[in-house]
């Protein structure tokens, strides 16, 4: 298939980290705040993987794959990594020149997916989705897939008006297109794919931040306070579920 010309959209995300953002401080701010979400995430990530053990896998992105499919000893027939940043592409295939797992890297514009029709079993990455046309991409994502494909992804949510807070408060550590989903999203995604969402960090957040302050390790009392209440919260009162930082995302093409 021939590569189609950039976007403006595209354009721009892919100047923005060929620069590179300003995240180290960001990040540090919220480390306690996701430090057991990440352990629950990395559990479900590895159960759901075993499906691409074997199977031709595609992932929106060129760094995950590591942590994601190499840790986890997941051994797909075919692994493609893309990415529209040369710089992030680059950061994956140095990652990857010790690896058994051999990814084909290519530098490609995921509103358009130089692949053919249901061709890929999985389709997976982390914080990618939101950077994109979302429409857009979920139906490039869904027209890759085999019928029953599946897809897997970790993304922020956009509906806390404290994260929208935070978010407006920290342009340097995010693009100028990026948009965390919304129920809209998640209805977009509902009409394309059977889903199942696992709904991270609440009230982990900001008890999270003051054991920042108060802790010098993530592993303590009040950490896990909050996720205790969070996990509740998300059983018992799902109102609430589109309030919580981020959302991973299983699914399988209809």
């Amino acid at each position: 298939m021939t590569a189609s010309p950039l976007s403006a959209r595209a354009q721009r995300e892919r100047e923005a980290y060929d620069q590179g953002l300003r995240r180290d401080g960001y990040m540090r701010m919220f480390s306690h705040t996701c430090h057991l979400f990440l352990q629950r995430r990395d559990q479900i990530i590895r159960q759901e993987l075993q499906y691409a053990d074997g199977k031709k896998v595609l992932e929106l992105g060129s760094i995950s794959w590591g942590s994601w499919i190499e840790k986890n000893h997941i051994r797909p027939s075919e692994l493609h990594c893309i990415n529209i940043s040369q710089e992030e592409l680059n950061q994956g295939i140095e990652g990857a020149r010790d690896s058994s797992v051999k990814p084909h890297f290519r530098l490609m514009d995921a509103h358009h997916l130089e692949f053919q029709d249901e061709c890929f079993d999985l389709v997976f990455g982390c914080a990618i989705l939101h950077h994109l046309d979302f429409v857009k991409a979920l139906d490039e994502i869904r027209r890759v897939l085999k019928p029953g494909g599946r897809i897997l992804f970790v993304e922020p949510m956009g509906v806390n008006p404290i994260g929208k807070l935070v978010r407006a408060m920290t342009p340097f550590a995010r693009t100028v297109d990026e948009k965390p989903l919304t129920l809209k999203e998640l209805t977009e995604l509902e009409q394309r794919f059977g889903t199942r969402y696992y709904f991270e960090e609440l009230f982990s957040v900001p008890l999270g931040v003051l054991s920042g302050l108060l802790f010098r390790s993530p592993e303590n009392w009040l950490t896990r306070f909050a996720f205790k209440i969070d996990l509740a919260l998300e059983r018992i009162f799902p109102p609430l579920r589109p309030f919580f930082r981020h959302v991973l995302v299983t699914g399988t093409r209809k």
